[in-house]
């Protein structure tokens, strides 16, 4: 017989997970006279091995389940159904791989974009292990620049990424030109602040000079 401080260092829980468990009647135990708890050998092997067991099995999960990624550059493309008639074809290429989707993950906005809200939640999530498998469209859909170094980094949390299509069925051009023209304003703005810095300087050395 164990006491509850002995099982919980056995199986590694704390004090009041013990206790719960035997007030659920998931593990049974005797008591002293004195109203301690002692644990069976046997009830605390059985218990390791049922949760030995249960992480195997999520592990064996984990390593067959695939994330699906997809990415729009507009709203408009989103309200038009772009967004969920690209994600129903990654999710009928993900079955019919016998592949079990952990989770779909979409962003609205441009691949240049390297703040949004599905990438690095994804990106989160297979650093837990929670897929071995990332499907993608394009490889731009992911990101617009410094795939490589995306598909390196997954490759070292052994995850892998699959680009179900090489080509865009829309004109590749479109949104090219789109995302050339948000790196022309967003340079421009950086250039109209520098300069506006640079002018008040000189104002403030005048007027020192004054």
């Amino acid at each position: 017989m164990y006491s509850i401080g002995m099982g919980e260092t056995f199986l590694g829980v704390c004090v009041k997970t013990l206790r719960r468990w035997h007030a659920k009647g998931l593990i049974t135990c005797h008591r002293t006279l004195g109203g301690h708890r002692r644990f069976p050998l046997n009830e605390l092997f059985r218990i390791l091995e049922e949760r030995q067991d249960k992480q195997e099995k999520e592990h064996v999960i984990m390593n067959d389940s695939c994330a699906i990624y997809d990415r729009v550059f507009s709203h408009k493309q989103t309200k038009r159904g772009d967004l969920e008639r690209q994600v129903e074809k990654l999710s009928a290429h993900a079955t019919t791989q016998g592949t079990m989707i952990y989770k779909i993950y979409k962003d609205v906005g441009s691949g240049l974009n390297m703040n949004r809200k599905g990438l690095w939640t994804m990106i989160r999530d297979t650093k837990k292990g929670l897929c071995s498998i990332i499907f993608i469209n394009f490889k731009d859909r992911l990101t617009r620049f410094g795939f490589k170094y995306l598909e390196a980094y997954l490759s070292e949390l052994n995850v892998s990424i699959v680009c179900v299509n090489e080509l865009d069925d829309k004109r590749p051009e479109s949104e090219l030109v789109e995302d050339l023209v948000t790196i022309v304003h967003s340079f421009s703005g950086k250039l109209y602040l520098m300069r506006r810095a640079r002018i008040l300087e000189t104002k403030n050395r005048r007027s020192l000079k004054l």
